[in-house]
């Protein structure tokens, strides 16, 4: 009794596999006879489709899984590879913190060797760039926030990296910036590395030109630029370019900002230094009265 239903059970499974394969080849034979812009192939197409559209994606969920496993182990790689670029990155920067920190305590000692003043601290301020006045012969900004702000002429503008230019007039609430490639933009600067002075000057093109270089200054590719102080209105020591230097030994300079895509600027608070009175002249009389 049992082999005759066993038996039956596996005719029933044929018959339902021939009726399921009779069926698929009259849909063919009616998708083959009827013509693709019928409605009814359109609608049965579309039955199709909904009919096989789950098991297609049953289907294409190993596949899916294995994309993500790859996906998951490149993820993987590329996070130990950065991991490794930034343990890289910080041991520099405790070298360079141990470096500046003797750098430090070596300056005190210097300073009160030499018993020289101690430079005032930076205070910046943060404006936001409110128009772009470039030209082929102007490179200037205006900026939101003027003298009420404490912003006032002859102050050094700082972008994200480094300067950038100076503030040359002021108004209440706005100011304007003269950038460094400004044909009036004229900067004192000093190579750190070989302490080589210079004068960046802007010529209108998109980089600033070093002007009044000795014939004998050995500066060296990637060199930073910082401002020397020269003329008591800029501080000392502002980061400004980096050296360029070709095969042939020709020198440029690259701004440590795109002075073409500024938004935001920081401008150092600070007071131009006051210039020492002029030379009294005195009168005969009174000379020889100061003589004696």
């Amino acid at each position: 009794m049992a082999r005759r239903r066993i038996g039956g059970s596996e005719t029933r499974l044929m018959s339902a596999a021939g009726i399921a394969v009779a069926c698929l080849a009259i849909v063919l034979l009616a998708l083959a006879v009827l013509p693709k812009e019928d409605p009814r192939v359109v609608a049965l197409r579309q039955f199709t489709y909904d009919l096989v559209s789950p098991i297609m994606e049953l289907a294409n969920k190993p596949s899916e899984a294995l994309v993500g496993v790859g996906q998951y182990f490149t993820g993987l790689e590329t996070l130990w590879s950065r991991t490794r670029a930034l343990e890289a990155e910080n041991l520099a920067l405790r070298q360079r913190v141990t470096e500046l920190t003797q750098a430090e305590v070596l300056m005190q000692q210097y300073r009160q060797i030499l018993d020289l003043p101690e430079e005032p601290k930076l205070e910046l301020i943060n404006a936001r760039v409110i128009a772009d006045l470039n030209s082929p012969f102007v490179h200037t900004l205006v900026t939101k926030g003027g003298r009420a702000r404490g912003i006032e002429p002859g102050q050094a503008v700082m972008g994200l990296n480094g300067l950038i230019g100076r503030v040359i007039s002021s108004g209440r609430n706005s100011a304007r910036i003269l950038l460094l490639n400004d044909f009036n933009s004229h900067i004192p600067v000093v190579a750190l590395s070989s302490d080589v002075q210079a004068i960046l000057s802007g010529d209108n093109s998109p980089q600033p030109q070093l002007q009044f270089l000795p014939r004998q200054a050995e500066l060296k590719d990637g060199d930073l630029l910082v401002t020397s102080g020269r003329g008591g209105q800029i501080p000392i020591g502002l980061p400004v370019a980096l050296v360029k230097r070709d095969e042939a030994g020709a020198i440029s300079v690259n701004a440590l900002d795109d002075l073409q895509r500024l938004n935001f600027v920081r401008i150092v608070k600070s007071t131009s230094t006051p210039s020492p009175p002029d030379e009294i002249q005195l009168s005969p009389r009174s000379r020889g009265g100061a003589n004696e």
